[in-house]
């Protein structure tokens, strides 16, 4: 679904796609995925049908030499962020067992004992069972459990909770059982709630294979025939390339958004009452335009979530207040610094958010309709105050002293 993205992500401009280091997957995850680009469709087709009908915030004329009463000094400010920018060894090679793990085989077989121990992995066969009776989708053939996490090492899934407490104990070639009750927010509605046995044989214990373990001929198997990695240092080299760039995107992140918040803190603006209730009416539209389906209105979504619109804004309105304030104090910043729109550099803004993972939008017609509810030149006009905005930002983070405060142990 489309999402109306917020000042905070549209000034980072190129968001980086991140690898899968360090995830974990929920229970039935392909079908929830599916459900979702399915619902994704299904609510960009009722989008066509709804009109905007209020006040646009574009326009209500805004003087920001009225608006921003007292601008701080935003020219070589110190700005403190926390966290752990430098790309440790172990972290990269925890990253590298991941990622062999996931697409290809990054175990290796004990040998000298067949009991099953803490820590372990371990190959099972397994058959679901409700009232006696096997249910569809509940059985599968070597899948390789982290009995500890309760995790499928192959794609990362977690279990149902209880799925193997039973293993730890049980020795090569048993058969147990394993009573567990699913979830009751299972996403297979059926089952939600519902006991079930599992009926599991152990075939093999295994462990993760260390660092110092992979081979040439590991990387060649897991990555040569879809990425091209044909050996142990071409998949590091690419590995720490990633995390390095993650690293610096998040730096960045946390610098951008301490100066927004030093700004705010330290200027006073005030927003007109007229142009507050347009930009919330534009966001109660693009809610619409995302989530209400087949009909639906706001409230009624609004009342299937347990709240309503006027609950939502008294929790989220403050939130809004400070985007549009930092959005007029960056503005007014970029017009003292003379600041103007590189209609290249604008184009490829644009074409950055178009191609964003949370936007969704073929064409630039389509970008410029969503942001200004219904209205392209609208959307356009908006789009182009916040490429400016995000310009003063660069600004101020470029000359900025930048502290980095060292993260407190948990």
């Amino acid at each position: 679904m489309k999402k109306k993205m917020t000042i905070l992500a549209l000034a980072t401009c190129a968001a980086l796609a991140a690898s899968g280091c360090g995830s974990s997957a929920g229970e039935d995850e392909d079908t929830q995925t599916a459900q979702a680009a399915e619902a994704e469709t299904e609510a960009d087709a009722e989008a066509t049908a709804l009109t905007y009908d209020g006040v646009r915030s574009e326009d209500i004329e805004i003087d920001l030499s009225e608006q921003v009463t007292s601008l701080c000094d935003y020219t070589g400010i110190d700005l403190e962020i926390t966290g752990d920018y430098e790309v440790s060894d172990e972290y990269m090679e925890q990253c590298v067992l991941q990622l062999i793990s996931y697409y290809g085989d990054g175990t290796a077989e004990v040998t000298d004992r067949d009991v099953v121990e803490d820590g372990d992995y371990v190959l099972i066969d397994y058959t679901g069972y409700m009232d006696g009776e096997a249910f569809d989708g509940g059985a599968a053939e070597d899948v390789m459990m982290d009995v500890t996490n309760n995790l499928d090492v192959t794609n990362n899934a977690s279990y149902i909770d209880g799925f193997c407490d039973d293993l730890v104990g049980s020795a090569v070639g048993d058969v147990i059982d394993t009573d567990v009750t699913f979830p009751e927010d299972y996403a297979a509605t059926d089952f939600a709630g519902q006991p079930a046995t599992f009926e599991i044989t152990v075939k093999g214990i295994y462990r993760q294979i260390t660092f110092d373990e992979v081979t040439d001929d590991i990387v060649s198997d897991a990555f040569g025939s879809s990425l091209g990695f044909e050996t142990r240092d071409d998949l590091v080299a690419n590995v720490a390339v990633i995390l390095q760039s993650q690293a610096e995107s998040q730096k960045a992140e946390d610098t951008l958004e301490a100066a927004q918040e030093y700004v705010r803190e330290n200027s006073e603006v005030e927003i007109p009452q007229d142009y507050l209730q347009a930009r919330k009416a534009e966001y109660e539209y693009y809610t619409a335009v995302d989530y209400c389906e087949d009909g639906q209105t706001l409230e009624e979504y609004f009342e299937e979530l347990g709240t309503s619109v006027d609950e939502f804004w008294e929790q989220y309105e403050s939130s809004l207040v400070d985007q549009i304030k930092t959005e007029f104090l960056f503005e007014r910043i970029a017009e003292l610094e003379g600041m103007e729109i590189d209609e290249d550099g604008f184009e490829t803004y644009a074409e950055q958010l178009m191609s964003s993972i949370s936007s969704g939008f073929d064409t630039e017609e389509e970008l410029y309709e969503y942001y200004g509810a219904g209205d392209a030149a609208a959307g356009e006009s908006a789009i182009r105050k916040l490429y400016l905005a995000n310009e003063a930002m660069s600004y101020v983070t470029e000359n900025a002293n930048v502290i980095v405060a060292e993260e407190e142990n948990a």
